[in-house]
């Protein structure tokens, strides 16, 4: 009677082990799931206050937001590659359908703008940087600066040395490119309807620049499948940093994947 009662104890304890240890899993599986929730409310919360706060002239209100998504665990770089991109589309959106003026749209970015800038890491020295050179440049026929500032940010943290060229025209830039030996030439356009001139300024690089350097472009004229390969003869089309660096032959200090490309998708 005892043998039978050993052998059935026995028998029920891997059983009753492997019942415990899957509502262990299912528990933990549930606690994730609900901080990951829990996180996903946070952000958005904040997200709203910082869109809230750069509408507002008081810069205390924004040096707040920012101490408090730093309180909340949120790093610099989120801050400044998912916070204020997602700011920047919702300013934008309510000045389309009519909800905000253009003055303060404007007003609004260019706070963020500081905010990216004051986020961002310095430049990596030339001698000290073992990423490359790159050369970010928005054109002067186009508007969107932010998502350029973001990408540097990026391109600097992941140890790139990089030029960023704003608002300057073609004739400008094209010496600047060809004093300084660039591994990679990025161009930020959002507007499908300057494809024509995006091709020719691509075109007049190719002129200039002595060295084979590869081209990329990116921004919203990407994602809205332009063909942008064949209308600019650029040699990629991409919104992934990742990608571009890949592509280009560049190594950077993070192997992590990045996903969207938010800088050069403004």
């Amino acid at each position: 009677m005892m043998d039978d009662l050993k052998r059935s104890a026995q028998v029920r304890r891997p059983q009753d082990s492997g019942a415990v240890t899957s509502l262990a899993s299912q528990a933990l599986s549930e606690l994730a799931r609900k901080r990951a929730n829990r996180d996903e409310r946070i952000m958005a919360a904040l997200t709203e206050k910082l869109e809230a706060a750069v509408l507002d002239r008081n810069p205390h209100r924004r040096i707040a937001v920012l101490a408090e998504m730093r309180a909340e665990g949120i790093a610099d770089t989120v801050i400044a590659e998912t916070c204020i991109p997602e700011v920047a589309r919702r300013l934008g959106d309510a000045w389309c359908e009519d909800h905000m003026s253009f003055a303060d749209v404007t007003i609004g970015s260019a706070r963020l703008q500081a905010m990216v800038r004051d986020l961002g890491g310095p430049d990596p020295e030339d001698g000290r940087t073992q990423g490359g050179r790159v050369a970010v440049i928005v054109t002067g026929d186009e508007t969107h600066t932010l998502g350029a500032m973001v990408l540097t940010n990026q391109l600097r943290r992941l140890g790139i040395s990089v030029r960023l060229i704003l608002g300057k025209d073609e004739a400008s830039v094209i010496p600047i490119l060809a004093e300084c030996d660039f591994d990679a030439i990025m161009i930020s356009a959002s507007h499908s309807e300057k494809l024509v001139s995006l091709g020719n300024f691509v075109e007049k690089i190719r002129r200039g620049v002595p060295s084979q350097t590869p081209i990329i472009v990116g921004g919203s004229v990407v994602e809205r499948g332009n063909d942008v390969l064949k209308r600019t003869g650029a040699d990629y089309a991409t919104t992934n940093v990742h990608e571009a660096l890949q592509l280009c032959g560049l190594t950077t200090t993070d192997t992590q994947p990045s996903g969207r490309l938010k800088a050069m998708a403004e």
